[in-house]
């Protein structure tokens, strides 16, 4: 198989170990996009059961695609998003990840009202 240049499906190797400056997954940035997203799509919004799932999709699509236009071309983005309704109840969301401290990063924050709760965290894994 020969590789074309021009072909768009292939990447060529860039042989970068480390990110640029530039280019570093930064937390701060995501965090406050994800909270600007949050806050303007559930700020009014009410608890409904047939409406929570579509909303979660929506809201990690959206965040996903926001953070694109941060130009991190070498990272595997990663949005989880957990929403659920407030009745009086705990919860705990966590997660566990094996990843590279130096390049590897990520980014939460949570939004509540008087009837649900959502929890958005963004992972950025370096891709050598």
């Amino acid at each position: 198989m020969d590789f074309d240049e021009e072909d768009e499906g292939f990447a060529q190797p860039t042989y970068e170990l480390e990110p640029s400056k530039e280019e570093k997954f930064m937390p701060h940035k995501v965090k406050q996009l994800v909270q600007s997203v949050m806050d303007s799509k559930l700020k009014d919004m009410v608890y409904d059961d047939a409406k929570v799932k579509d909303m979660s999709v929506e809201l990690s699509r959206d965040v996903k695609d926001k953070i694109k236009e941060f130009g991190y071309t070498r990272y595997k983005i990663i949005v989880q998003t957990v929403m659920g309704q407030v009745k009086d109840q705990g919860a705990y969301v966590t997660s566990r990840c094996l990843w590279d401290h130096q390049k590897d990063n990520y980014a939460s924050w949570w939004f509540k009202n008087d009837s649900l709760f959502c929890v958005c965290m963004v992972f950025g894994i370096y891709l050598e």
